[in-house]
């Protein structure tokens, strides 16, 4: 049996859903574990899918809830902050205390260098630091595992462009007299993917697992852009003016505080938020991987493929992750 978490989340609902589209794990052999049991959409309760109540905060109730499994899908706890890994921790803890014998887990590209780089990894991008140790600590655990370094989802290209004001009435404006202001404390080419078809490709390595044991698979995408190119590509889509500008560290945080470009409560996030740059601009993503597309048997999805979708205004600024850095 394979314990699946993070099944409401973007990644985990999409390789679910391949997974009972294609059929390609029986309901049977399948269960999810969840903190909120009732979150889970109707139609995958009305599968049969075994349903299983597990909360990361309450390492007991894991333990029950991964019983009886070969293995785990674990999904990346949403924070950047000292909880991820001490939640990891308690999932892998619990799944090696109840004879769980591989993990499936999603980690990020960062400092990587493509499938089957087995050199232990540094970055200097904070986002990373979580991902690393839990790397680290399954390798330790004696457990076997797949670990899926993940591409920087294509939607979220405004976190690392700026914070631009994605609103309606600020994007369908291309006559408006002030450009808007991209502020940038570093840049570089880095590689970007679809989030559906990561969790597409994630549903697939999830039902081939015995196939990627002491594995570790790197999806990138099929293109290298930096945030420069990312400002470019939105100014030709919405023909909004935009001024980029790519200043130090302090400034671009100095700046974006003074501008409000996120709540005050999230401002001690910049940091962390500034540590991408530098990493990028060090070249930690500037590679690609042939992966992606192996195993979708497609070419992924490019910026231009999604432009409609990622610039327009009903992609609004994402920082509900930010919270508690």
């Amino acid at each position: 049996m394979i314990v699946l978490t993070g099944t409401t989340g973007g990644i985990g609902s999409t390789a679910l859903q391949t997974i009972l589209d294609r059929k390609l794990v029986p309901i049977s052999d399948l269960c999810i574990s969840a903190y909120n049991t009732a979150g889970i959409p109707a139609h995958i309760k009305e599968t049969g899918i075994a349903i299983r109540t597990g909360n990361l905060y309450e390492p007991e109730t894991l333990e029950k809830s991964y019983t009886g499994a070969e293995a785990l899908f674990l999904v990346s706890f949403p924070s950047m902050g000292e909880e991820r890994f001490t939640l990891h921790k308690n999932a892998i803890d619990a799944a090696k205390a109840v004879g769980i014998r591989h993990i499936i887990y999603t980690s990020l590209s960062f400092g990587g260098g493509g499938s089957n780089d087995q050199k232990p990894r540094t970055s200097i991008a904070q986002v990373a630091q979580a991902h690393i140790r839990t790397e680290a600590y399954i390798g330790e655990s004696g457990l076997t595992y797949t670990i899926i370094r993940m591409a920087t989802y294509a939607h979220l290209w405004n976190n690392y462009a700026g914070f631009l004001n994605l609103s309606a009435s600020n994007i369908n404006d291309a006559t408006a007299a002030a450009p808007l202001q991209a502020v940038l404390p570093g840049d570089g080419p880095a590689h970007w993917a679809n989030r559906a078809d990561l969790g597409e490709a994630t549903g697939i390595i999830i039902a081939n697992w015995k196939r990627y044991i002491n594995r570790v698979i790197t999806l990138t995408g099929p293109e290298l852009i930096s945030g420069a190119d990312f400002v470019t590509k939105f100014v030709k889509h919405t023909g909004r003016p935009v001024d980029l500008r790519i200043v130090p560290a302090q400034e671009a945080i100095a700046w974006h505080i003074g501008n409000g470009s996120v709540p005050p409560e999230q401002s001690s996030f910049l940091d962390n938020w500034a540590s991408w740059h530098a990493a990028i601009a060090k070249g930690e993503k500037a590679y690609l991987d042939p992966t992606l597309e192996e195993l979708l048997g497609r070419k992924p999805k490019t910026v231009d493929d999604q432009a409609d979708e990622i610039f327009g205004a009903g992609n609004a600024l994402d920082t509900k992750d930010l919270v508690g850095i």
